[in-house]
């Protein structure tokens, strides 16, 4: 995972932020120390703009080489020509010209920033921060002091030095493209909870990102929690792309369950507060039960244990299910299978015929859906006249009869098998 960061080098893309490349020049006459742009550089500058434009890189150069051939050219020359350079695909050329160009303008923040760029493009970590070394950052406009950062927090990682990526990125407002660093050093530092917060902070802004999971999985795992760090582990194994379109593939139950992890951590804490004899609401069904989507089994139990259900009625099924399930998941099937049985034992509310009609219904397809666990759990443990039993009653109970049929067939031609 610490190698992953090389792999997004330069995901930044310096052309569209750097100071312009091809403003032809106006300014940069206002501010470079020298002297300015005279005519005839003018004119060649504003011919080799044109065919810049054209993406004849080539014929721009021709038009600025006298300009390059003087003993000082002027500094948008440079910011015109190393570029340019660089565009014929002359990496070495350009890195050459940057170096021309900063050692007779080292206080030119635009040389510096380019300079420092193509060093990085060769792995010259140490040379890339001198050159950013030396620029003011109350001189520059927040996307370029920005940039700067990330650059040098990016030529710190490289060389190891994860305290100063910290200290270089956590200063200011975090951008989007930082977290990988950020994170990533944290993660160097066994800073676990950091990272953590870090992955957190990443998600909420690019929840289907595969590499702020493994961040998080990593974390989760460095402050032994196995069963959070698990589901992240999930989620991210999940995230995958397309490679023909480029576009992530997530079905609906992925992003359900990234939305329970997220929702759980949020309301988990708020219900554990609660007194033993609060009255148990749908709203602490609903934190249980994204507690057990994100796989915090022992955390959706724990919520559960707090609440007395003998005088619950509206939830009552609902909750044993879910209960049910949360001991299966905790391999605990003898109290998975008492809690299943409690499912369809109370009585209807009261209300409307047809309010008592979807009761009558919900309950049956929740004891429906009990009765199948109970089976599927006695099945695992090889418990077969167990199964069995579940199975029959299971086939009494309305829209369930042609599974129970099904199952009860494959579970006589399994023992038989045998």
């Amino acid at each position: 995972m610490m190698k992953r960061i090389q792999q997004l080098a330069f995901s930044f893309v310096f052309s569209g932020s750097l100071i312009s490349f091809y403003s032809h020049g106006q300014q940069g006459e206002k501010t470079d120390q020298g002297h300015s742009l005279n005519r005839f550089e003018s004119n060649l500058l504003n011919k080799a703009s044109s065919l810049i434009e054209r993406n004849d890189f080539d014929a721009a150069l021709v038009m600025m080489q006298p300009l390059l051939e003087q003993n000082a050219p002027h500094p948008t020359v440079f910011q015109y020509a190393c570029k340019t350079i660089a565009d014929t695909g002359d990496e070495i050329k350009a890195l050459s010209c940057w170096q021309r160009g900063y050692k007779l303008y080292p206080q030119k923040a635009n040389i510096a920033i380019n300079l420092a760029h193509a060093q990085l493009q060769f792995e010259h970590y140490k040379a890339a921060l001198a050159s950013l070394s030396g620029l003011d950052f109350s001189t520059l406009d927040e996307p370029i002091s920005a940039q700067v950062r990330y650059m040098r927090g990016y030529a710190h990682y490289q060389q190891g030095q994860y305290q100063a990526v910290l200290t270089e990125l956590l200063s200011h407002d975090v951008k989007l493209h930082w977290w990988p660093l950020i994170s990533y050093s944290q993660l160097a530092l066994e800073q676990w909870q950091a990272a953590k917060d870090s992955a957190e902070s990443w998600l909420a802004l690019e929840p289907i990102n595969r590499s702020a999971w493994q961040v998080l999985t990593r974390s989760e795992l460095g402050l032994d929690h196995p069963v959070e760090a698990a589901v992240a582990s999930d989620i991210a194994a999940n995230l995958h792309t397309d490679r023909n379109k480029g576009v992530a593939r997530d079905s609906i139950g992925l992003f359900g369950q990234i939305k329970a992890y997220n929702l759980a951590a949020s309301c988990t804490q708020f219900i554990n507060s609660k007194t033993d004899s609060a009255a148990f609401a749908s709203a602490d069904f609903s934190c249980a039960q994204y507690a057990w989507i994100s796989g915090r089994y022992q955390t959706a139990l724990n919520i559960l244990m707090q609440f007395d259900m003998s005088k619950q009625n509206q939830l009552h099924d609902d909750f044993y299910v879910l209960q049910g399930q949360l001991f299966a998941a905790l391999k605990q099937g003898d109290k998975a299978r008492n809690a299943w049985i409690k499912v369809g034992l109370q009585s209807l509310p009261t209300g409307s015929a047809s309010e008592i009609k979807h009761a009558r219904q919900r309950r049956n397809e929740l004891q429906g859906q009990a009765l199948l666990l109970i089976g599927q759990s006695y099945w695992l443990e090889g418990l077969w006249p167990e199964a069995e039993a579940s199975y029959r009653k299971l086939a009494q109970t309305p829209g369930f009869e042609t599974i129970a049929a099904a199952f009860s067939q494959r579970l006589t031609a399994l023992v038989l098998f045998e």
